[in-house]
């Protein structure tokens, strides 16, 4: 039997983000990484993207949110667990940081996320 690749979706909705809000994540230099089981969206992955004005105009946002997206694209199919959604809360340090180093943050803090979160 061949295995499907997981298929990524984002989260656009408000009150999926706010699903997410108050629970305990992963912080890595980068980003924060929010996660919850999500029963309705069956093996699938679902991610979302947060940048506050704090971390610049919009070309800076935009561009954070690029590198980021792009981090998900290339990392999440392969090593995050089904049936999550994650939310990414971007920082400071993921507009300039080495490319390589956002890929071995987003794998680093899918290794420490809880198995079973609530």
């Amino acid at each position: 039997m061949v295995e499907r690749p997981l298929k990524l979706s984002a989260i656009k909705a408000r009150r999926d983000f706010l699903a997410l809000r108050g629970r305990k994540g992963v912080s890595t230099p980068g980003f924060l990484l929010l996660a919850r089981e999500n029963g309705e969206n069956g093996c699938d992955i679902r991610f979302g993207i947060t940048v506050t004005k704090k971390l610049g105009n919009a070309v800076k946002r935009n561009r954070i949110k690029r590198r980021l997206r792009a981090v998900c694209r290339q990392i999440l199919p392969e090593h995050a667990p089904p049936g999550r959604d994650l939310v990414l809360i971007a920082r400071q340090a993921a507009y300039d940081r080495n490319f390589e180093a956002l890929l071995d943050d987003m794998k680093g803090a899918l290794l420490r996320l809880p198995q079973h979160p609530k």
